[in-house]
C-alpha cells in the first residue's frame, strides 16, 4: 500500500496559497505604494509645467497686444500727418 504523502503529491510548479497571499501583500505593499508615489510627482510636475506654461503665453499675449496697439497708434498717426499736409 501506497503512503498518503505519495498519494497526495503537488507539482513543484503550483503556487500555494500562502505564496500568493505572500505575492499579493508585496504588490500591496511595494508596487502599488511606488505607482501611488510616481502618480503623486508627476500630478506635482504637470501642475508645475501648467504653471510655466500659462505665464509664458500670458507674457506673449501681452507682448502681442502691445505690438498690436503701437501699429494702430502709428497708423492713425501717420493718416493724421498726411490729413493735415493737405
Amino acid at each position: 500500500m501506497k503512503k498518503v504523502a505519495e498519494i497526495v503529491k503537488m507539482p513543484s510548479n503550483r503556487i500555494t496559497t500562502r505564496e500568493l497571499h505572500r505575492e499579493i501583500e508585496q504588490i500591496k505593499d511595494n508596487h502599488l505604494a511606488h505607482i501611488h508615489d510616481c502618480i503623486h510627482r508627476l500630478e506635482e510636475d504637470v501642475k508645475d509645467n501648467r504653471k510655466f506654461f500659462t505665464d509664458r503665453l500670458d507674457r506673449l499675449d501681452n507682448r502681442i497686444w502691445w505690438i498690436l496697439g503701437l501699429t494702430v497708434t502709428t497708423l492713425i498717426s501717420i493718416m493724421l500727418a498726411n490729413i493735415g499736409a493737405m
